[in-house]
Order: C-alpha cells, then structure tokens, then sequence
C-alpha cells in the first residue's frame, strides 16, 4: 500500500549529518577522536539549529585522548588535553540529546539508566505486560551522558521478515519508562515537562505529551508512516560542516540528526521504500510522523475489529455473490476487489487505522472461488433444463442459436423511430467569462444539469450526451416508449418551468442566471452500439438527429423557449399549448420544415393576441402581405417581441421589392 501511495512531501526542517563515506576518506575510520566530534558539533551549532539530536552512543573513553601519554610517561609535567572532558563540556553548552541503547536477553546488571529532564506519568496501565522491557542498557561514558541536557534510546525492532514497520517510542528499564531519541528531541522542542502514558491491561494505547497526543501499539511502538525511501530528508556530509562548505539556512532552527550512512559502520535498515536505509533517515521520519501527527495506529482491540471485518466480508460476499448474474460474477468480483483495497487503502492513509487486510482477500477469493463453482453447478443445470424446454419448440441448431446470441439484440445497428431532444444554455460564453472559475463553473452546471436530466428519466428518456453545457437525449431506444412524443414534451416543458427554482438556488451564489432552448424532432434514426472495438458507445445517427439540433439553435433565432417540428407535432396525443411559429429550410437541408412553439407556464398570451396573431400569419403564408404587415404592425406595437419583428421586417423586404418573388419559407444560411 505504501507503494501504491507513492512518496510524501518531506518536512524541510528535519537535516542530517551524515558521517558518510567521504568523511571516513577524509578523517579516517569511525570511531574519529572525541575533538574531531566536538568541532563537528561545534560548528553545527554555529549555524544555529534548534535541537541537535545524536545517533551515536560513546560508550567508551577516547583511546586517542593526549592525556593518556601520562600514565605511559609519568614525568611529563605539561597538562594534556582530554578530549572525552572536550566533548563534554561542548554537550553542556548545546542543545544536544545524546543516544544510548536497551539490549534484550542479556545478563542482568542492573546499570545506571539516564535520566531525562520529564515526568513521565502512567495511567490506566495496571501492570501490563505487553511494554518492551529490555534487561540492560548500554550508555556513553559517565562523563559525557552527565553532561548531556537530555537523552533517548534509539533501539529499532524489526519485524520477523527483517522489515522496520514500527518503532518504539517508550521502553520501561527497572521499573521506570524512558523515552527514544526521536520522541525526547520532539518533546524538548514542544517544551513539554510532563509526559502521560495511556492505556489498559492489555497495553498500551497513546502518549500525550504538550500538544501532541500519539498513539502507538500495545508495546508502546509507532507505526511509521514513512514519507519515502533513502536519501528522502536532506542529507549533509558530516566534512562540508567540519570544512565550512554549507549554506547556513540548511541547518538554522532545524532538527538536526547526527548519523551514519557508511555501508562499513552497519547501520542500513530495511524499510518498504528502501531495503538500505540509514537508521538515521528513520528516526527523522519519526521525527516528521510527530511534527505532523498524520499517525498510523493499531487499535488496541484490533484482533476483535479483524475478526468482525473478516466474517462480515464472508457472510457479504457470499450473499452478493448469490444475487447477481453469472456473467456478471467475475468483472464484479474484480470490482469488488479494488473496492475492499480501497477501502484498506483508505483506512490506512486517510484515518490512519492499521487494519488486517490479508485475511480479508484470503477471504474475498476463497468465497469467490465456492461462488463460481456454486454458480457454475447452478448455471449449467438451469442450461440444461433451459435446453430441454426449448428443444421441445424449436430444432436444436435454432435453439443453439438462441441461446449463444441472446443478449445481442438490443445493442445491434438497427432503424427506429425516435424523439431527439437537443438543449443549450443560452449566452453560455458570457456566463462562463462572468462566473470566471472552471471549477466554479462546472459546479453551476451540475447544479443545472442534475434536475434536467432527472426529469428526462423520470420520463424515460435516455441521455446519449453531454456537449459542453448541451444535453442530447433520446425516446424510443434502446427499447420502445409508447407515446414518446409526449414524453419528450413534458419533459422539455417541466425542464423550462424548473428553471425558476434554479436559478433562485444558482443567482445568489454565481450572479448568473440561466435561459435554455429546446428543439424536438420526430424521425427515423439508426440506433445501436457505435464506435471502435473495445470502445464504443449506443446511440443514434442519422439526418434527424442534425436537424433536431438545428432546430434547438432557432430558439436562439425566434427568441423562444422550445420549438417542435411538424413530425413531432402531428404525433402528440396530449392537449399543450402550441402555436405554429414558421416555416424554415435549415442550413444542409433543401426539404422545409414548419416548426410550433412550446408555450409554457413562463410565457402567458392572452387570447386576444392569439386570435390577432393566427390572422397575421395566415395572411402571410397566403401571400397577402399588406394584411399581414397591419396585423403584426399591431401585434408589435401592443405585444412586443423578436418574432413579430422578424414578420414585420419579411412584410416590408417583399413590399419594398415586389419583384422578388413571395415565399412564406425561412432560408436559413447559419446554424
């Protein structure tokens, strides 16, 4: 799962110094004399980070310290320097935390352990048993862990596979609970005295400390969530320090760790990103898992939440599995296999819960092998049986025939009758300039769109397409709808007078409101699975599908709502308000058509301006045009709108040029 997630961004203010290779080229084999050590941590501090942190225990005095040639020459009298008392008095004048290590199934000795500048107090833990207890610790020399402000363990503990995938954060030595290197330097940042240890009988549960509140496993460890692999976190060479050759902003006001990355030292861990990483890189994920608390946790009853998971998933698989169809089987069950790794997935990177997801899958395709088999007995006996019946009807090449292409009819090319429905948002361009943001936009849109193409289903239409802000739909295919016509128009009618509502919810937010038209057209239309193998797509073709698209764009023209062609029309069984509006030859097609107006609830005409209206257009498809100009003379002047002035402007053109030759027919020359 970490690698499906891919890598995190680092923490920038987390550096390491690395005594790397070329530091042992340049200032020999490890372990360097204590003076070396302290210039190196010298002139970290002269960059000025804000906590210092070591992954480095000194659990021996410097064999190379000048002071030990007194007791091989006794008659010097010069004072020699020491450097282990060098490097001490460089830790007391630092913010440093020093290292030390927990060792298991040794000898008991009952050493020393440090002390660390917190009260760590425990609740609720009644004397469990689950809390590392290691049997001896291994610190540095007296001198130097004395002088130490504060310091932490840095045990990592890997898995049985050799994989680090947690870390402890607290350990209890001789009846007392120490904290790691990575958590102490975290603590002194948050300037934080007091630590709370949680948990039960069973273990532990969370550490609170400051305003970090982490919560770890029955052992008191962290699940790791690593951010990447090796070389993730900003490296320094430990000699660019002692040379001076950094930038100072790499290190000012940051956590600095002091390690290894040397292949010879032995200090390369195995983790998911990486199989060699420095120890080092994973106390600064540590580090980063604390300053961020995008935690990874085990709940303390994880085995109860494992076992409910795994035979819910059982008892749900096998009662899904037995619902759906055989065919289907297999491409659900692929489905819901990245349904249940995401869900995992999920529950791991989003609420950070650490959950089994082994058993889970082992589940999923054990149930999924008895489904298929258990469906393949039953499948092959209702085939049977299925034969038997059929072969008592029909011959057995033509029951043969049946039963392997059963399910092709419906998807295959074939000629219908159909209602096309085509609708634009009108002055698109201008809202979309206005609105300004595509996500903003496309939020307006859905909001306009879902209760459109509701109601097309609702009236059991099919949505082929969206076009940009466009809706293309379809009656009468893939299977048939009686009364299609009127299907079509009621929705095309309900979709206008929703518009209402829908800018009331849309104007407040986006200072826009929207205005649609609407063209319907009946004809016959090639219908079926179109497109390329492997990818393709039902829906319909043909001429009319252009013109029903045509005549959306003329409610651009005539200033109208929905228009209908004449086919459309004449097939309408319900009473609508509809008045005929014109008779137009479209751009691409020579054969006219009469196209209606939908008049809905949003447009009230009295009848006073119906009756007026039928005269004038009568008047002027028979050619009486100077009647025709008076009447829509009229009609403009007490009823204003774009289509009695079209019909005014047609009247004047053939007055005016009496010899051009009179036609009641619209030749359109754009879409």
């Amino acid at each position: 799962m970490f690698i499906l997630r891919g890598e995190l961004p680092k923490n920038n203010d987390i550096v390491i110094v690395d005594i790397d290779d070329k530091s042992l080229d340049k200032y020999g084999q490890w372990p360097w004399s204590r003076d070396l050590v302290s210039k190196l941590l010298e002139n970290i501090s002269g960059y000025s980070p804000g906590i210092i942190g070591l992954d480095i225990v000194f659990s021996e005095a410097d064999r190379t310290s000048p002071h030990l040639l007194k007791n091989k020459f006794p008659s010097l009298n010069v004072e020699l320097e020491n450097y282990d008392t060098l490097l001490a008095n460089t830790f007391q004048k630092l913010p440093i935390v020093g290292g030390y290590i927990f060792t298991f199934n040794t000898e008991k000795k009952h050493n020393d352990a440090p002390m660390i500048p917190a009260v760590v107090i425990q609740q609720g833990l009644n004397k469990t048993q689950s809390i590392l207890s290691p049997d001896n610790v291994i610190l540095n020399i007296p001198s130097l862990q004395d002088a130490l402000y504060s310091s932490g363990f840095f045990n990592m503990i890997p898995d049985t596979n050799g994989m680090i995938r947690r870390v402890p954060l607290i350990m209890k030595y001789d009846h007392t609970f120490f904290t790691s290197l990575s958590f102490e330097m975290v603590r002194i940042y948050s300037n934080a005295n007091r630590v709370d240890i949680f948990g039960d009988s069973i273990g532990l549960e969370k550490i609170h400390f400051g305003n970090y509140t982490v919560p770890v496993d029955h052992a008191g460890q962290l699940f790791v969530n690593f951010r990447g692999g090796k070389h993730h976190y900003k490296y320094i060479s430990a000699s660019d320090i002692l040379e001076h050759k950094i930038n100072p902003f790499e290190i000012k006001n940051k956590f600095v760790l002091v390690g290894t990355s040397a292949l010879g030292l032995y200090d390369l861990r195995s983790i998911v990103f990486d199989s060699n990483i420095p120890g080092v890189e994973i106390h600064a994920n540590v580090i980063d898992n604390l300053l961020t608390g995008d935690y990874l946790y085990q709940p303390i009853n994880h085995i109860l939440y494992n076992i409910f998971i795994l035979w819910v998933l059982i008892f749900a698989l096998m009662y899904i599995f037995n619902q759906i169809r055989s065919w289907l089987l297999v491409p659900f069950a692929f489905v819901l296999f990245y349904g249940i790794g995401y869900l995992f997935f999920t529950l791991l990177f989003n609420y950070g819960l650490v959950l089994n997801l082994l058993f889970p899958l082992l589940a999923f395709l054990l149930t999924l092998v008895i489904s298929i088999a258990i469906d393949y007995i039953i499948s092959f006996r209702q085939k049977e049986e299925a034969k038997k019946i059929l072969g008592k009807k029909v011959s057995p090449s033509v029951m043969n025939h049946l039963i392997k292409y059963a399910h092709e009819g419906l998807v295959k090319p074939k000629e219908v009758e159909a209602t096309i429905f085509f609708s634009d948002i009108q002055g698109f361009t201008s809202i979309s300039e206005k609105i300004g943001s595509p996500d903003r936009l496309i939020e307006m849109l859905n909001t306009y769109m879902t209760p459109m193409v509701e109601s097309i289903i609702f009236h059991h239409g099919t949505i082929d397409k969206f076009i940009g802000d466009a809706i293309m739909a379809y009656w009468n295919a893939p299977i048939s709808v009686k009364n299609h016509a009127d299907k079509a128009l009621k929705s095309a009618i309900e979709q206008i007078e929703d518009l209402k509502r829908i800018n009331d919810i849309i104007y407040p937010i986006y200072d826009v409101s929207i205005d649609i038209g609407i063209g319907l057209h009946t004809g016959l239309v090639t219908a079926g699975d179109m497109g390329a193998e492997g990818r393709s797509d039902y829906t319909i073709i043909g001429d009319n599908v252009n013109l029903a698209s045509r005549l959306e764009g003329l409610t651009r023209y005539y200033d109208v709502q929905i228009l209908i062609s004449k086919e459309t029309y004449s097939m309408l069984q319900g009473t609508y308000n509809i008045r005929p509006l014109d008779i137009v030859e479209v751009k691409g097609k020579s054969k006219p058509v009469e196209v209606f107006e939908v008049l809905c609830n949003t447009k009230h005409i009295t009848s006073e301006e119906s009756t007026l209206y039928d005269k004038a257009l009568h008047t002027f498809r028979e050619g009486l045009i100077e009647e025709s100009l008076t009447y829509f003379t009229i009609l403009q002047e007490n009823y204003p709108c774009k289509h009695y002035r079209q019909y005014l402007a047609r009247c004047k053109h053939f007055i005016d040029q009496p010899d051009i030759a009179f036609t009641p027919i619209l030749k359109m020359s754009t879409k």
